[in-house]
């Protein structure tokens, strides 16, 4: 009797080990929440790792190849009854789509999406919450501002800073310039970043309200929370964000009282190389304006 007892107390045990690593891994909606993959012919190298964003969206950006094969799981390698494949509801579903939906399933026969173009602007997005695939060939933004209390120009409709775009990468823009808190404007140490001198309909915010651009890497495109950025550091900040991969990186270039020399008004440099000068995006400047440059290798302030 007490063997048949201690049997029925040790498979209760593993029964329970068994769940609970299930439910862990798969939550219960039923599907892993933390790692997904693109697999197929149409991925270059055949497997390529999505980014997962805070939203418990998963977003694929990159090449795809027409008429190869492109599924989606949740295991690097798929293995046992945890795998799961994400299944279109129609036919024939394009990967340059409008929100698709779909479900998950262990067949990964009936899980493809059809690849219509080779392009290196797929960006597909994988929304877990409302099980809707998006996809589309990103075009690049032809302009990027910043705006907010803590900048010099408040809040006013087109009077937005210009990021600068990267002569190498046409997604990635770079920005200069003094954040601080100023009091003359509402939400006078926030702000955010727009893709016209306008408010719509392009918009980037950060995922928590108030995050410290510092420690952001992700930002949000869209959205219909209106979280900012907030200055806890006053002072020249270089940020750099790439419209197409959704990132954000920022630099604290110091306060605005490191600089040395003259401030406000235009320099003009010498034609000596030993006096090159050149911009937070590597290009030589000749006449040098308020801001934030190189020089010698070393950053200096005007």
């Amino acid at each position: 009797m007490m063997k048949g007892r201690h049997a029925i107390n040790s498979l209760s045990k593993v029964l329970f080990v068994f769940f609970a690593s299930v439910f862990f891994l798969f939550g219960s909606n039923g599907f892993a929440q933390d790692r997904y993959w693109a697999v197929g012919t149409a991925v270059p190298g055949g497997i390529q790792e999505l980014t997962a964003f805070p939203n418990r969206q998963y977003k694929y950006t990159g090449r795809l190849i027409e008429g190869g094969t492109l599924t989606f799981r949740n295991m690097e390698v798929p293995k046992g009854i945890t795998v799961r494949y994400i299944k279109p509801t129609y036919e024939d579903a394009y990967a340059v789509t409008g929100p698709t939906p779909f479900t998950l399933v262990r067949d990964s026969a009936s899980s493809h999406w059809v690849v219509p173009l080779t392009e290196d602007v797929y960006r597909i997005t994988i929304d877990l919450n409302a099980k809707m695939l998006t996809g589309e060939l990103f075009r690049p933004w032809n302009e990027l501002f910043i705006v907010g209390g803590a900048t010099e120009c408040g809040w006013v409709t087109y009077t937005f800073l210009p990021f600068t775009r990267d002569e190498n990468e046409v997604c990635t823009w770079d920005w200069t310039g003094e954040l601080r808190e100023r009091p003359e404007f509402g939400e006078s140490r926030r702000f955010k970043f727009q893709g016209q001198n306008a408010w719509e309909p392009k918009v980037l915010h950060p995922f928590n309200s108030d995050e410290d651009i510092l420690q952001s890497t992700q930002i949000l495109t869209g959205g219909t929370i209106d979280h900012k950025w907030s200055v806890t550091k006053e002072g020249y900040y270089h940020i750099r964000v790439d419209v197409f991969r959704e990132t954000v990186q920022a630099e604290y270039l110091g306060s605005a009282a490191a600089g040395d020399g003259p401030t406000g008004t235009e320099v003009v440099l010498q034609e000596d190389n030993s006096d090159a000068v050149y911009d937070l995006s590597g290009r030589k400047v000749s006449h040098v304006k308020k801001g934030i440059y190189i020089k010698n290798g070393k950053k200096f302030l005007r």
